[in-house]
C-alpha cells in the first residue's frame, strides 16, 4: 500500500474542527484547534469500534503546520505498521450447520 495518507496536508483540517476516518479496520479520528500555524492537531488511532466504545486507543497532538502534519503522517503509517489493518466487513455470525438446516 503506497502512502495512504498523502491526503494530509495543513489545509486538510479546515475542512472540519473533527474528522474520523478510516483504512478498512484501521481507524482514526483528528480534531484541530486553533489556526493553521498557531494550532494543534490531536490525532487517535483504535481497535475496529465506534470511538466512545474504542478501549486500545493511542492518541498524539501535532502542531498544526507543515512539519507537524508531516510527523503526524509518519506517526499514522508507524500506527497501521504496529497494529495492521484488513479490508472492512460486517461480523457476521457462523453459518448455520447445513446439516442441521435440511433436518
Amino acid at each position: 500500500m503506497e502512502n495512504p495518507f498523502a491526503f494530509l496536508n495543513p489545509d486538510f483540517f479546515r475542512r472540519a474542527s473533527v474528522f474520523p476516518g478510516s483504512l478498512g479496520s484501521f481507524r482514526y479520528r483528528f480534531q484541530s484547534q486553533g489556526k493553521r500555524d498557531d494550532g494543534s492537531v490531536q490525532a487517535w488511532v483504535y481497535e475496529n469500534v465506534s470511538f466512545p466504545l474504542a478501549q486500545d486507543v493511542e492518541t498524539e497532538t501535532f502542531p498544526w503546520t507543515e512539519e507537524g502534519v508531516a510527523a503526524l503522517r509518519n506517526w499514522l503509517e508507524e500506527r497501521l505498521a504496529q497494529r495492521g489493518w484488513e479490508p472492512y466487513r460486517i461480523p457476521y455470525g457462523e453459518p448455520p450447520d447445513s446439516q442441521a438446516a435440511g433436518d
